[in-house]
């Protein structure tokens, strides 16, 4: 492919499906696949928040809601999708939750619902939708993961064990299904500005500390986010799989 391609030339016709798209980084990255020509599939538990993206997205995103703890929510999502398109090109599992939970309350109910939010609707969407990756040109899987584990962050146990598994489980997915064109990546982003983290948890001391540790000295916003996971899904990366790109404006080095 000639360096002259842009990223709509990728896109264009494509069809694109995103977990938890109606907020924050999934948004963005819904928004920007759409703006690129893709047909945009995404879900969110949330319905009303859902409905409203997809309208201020446009005519190329489409919404399902759908809870990916619950697995009858998941088959019901690739049901929907594939009544429209006969196959997928790329896809997204961004989909998570980041509650925080010291590990002295890390009762089973805890551990289940961490790792079912990060960890096992990732596992599976992607079997979900498999066949129809296989139907697909695009062939490319993007999971988001998160630098939190690189950091051993507290008390971020549950979550981290949780988004770990992601690194493990998407390096073996990308060696099983290389053979057949596939490739799987991860993007693990810093601390992201979106609109919850300014709501619930970021303090004007988070800011000024963050931006001491960063080599790069400005905040990480969801648009941050977009142009890494559109180089991995795209034809710029076809020999890239298994990978992890770190994107925290410098903080940590790996």
């Amino acid at each position: 492919m000639g360096s002259e391609a842009s990223v709509g030339s990728d896109f264009s016709g494509r069809v694109a499906v995103v977990t938890g798209g109606s907020a924050g980084i999934g948004a963005a990255i819904s928004r920007a696949l759409a703006d690129a020509g893709a047909e945009v599939w995404f879900c969110a538990r949330g319905a009303e928040r859902g409905r409203r993206t997809a309208l201020e997205i446009g005519e190329r995103a489409h919404y399902v809601p759908a809870d990916l703890t619950d697995t009858a929510r998941v088959a019901r999502f690739a049901t929907v999708v594939a009544e429209s398109a006969t196959a997928v090109d790329y896809l997204v599992n961004n989909a998570a939750m980041d509650d925080r939970v010291p590990f002295e309350e890390a009762t089973p109910d805890a551990v289940d619902r961490m790792l079912d939010a990060n960890l096992r609707s990732a596992i599976l969407v992607t079997r979900a939708f498999l066949d129809l990756l296989r139907a697909g040109s695009g062939r490319a899987i993007v999971n988001l993961v998160t630098t939190n584990y690189l950091l051993g962050l507290a008390p971020f146990t549950l979550y981290n064990a949780a988004k770990s598994g992601i690194v493990g489980f998407t390096r073996s997915l990308a060696r099983e299904l290389g053979p057949e064109g596939i490739r799987a990546n991860m993007v693990s982003p810093g601390w992201v500005m979106t609109e919850k983290q300014l709501r619930e948890h970021v303090t004007e001391q988070d800011k000024r500390e963050l931006l001491e540790a960063q080599a790069l000295k400005f905040l990480l916003t969801e648009e941050d986010i977009v142009g890494p996971v559109l180089f991995l899904l795209g034809s710029g990366a076809r020999a890239v799989t298994g990978q992890n790109l770190v994107v925290d404006a410098g903080k940590v080095m790996v």
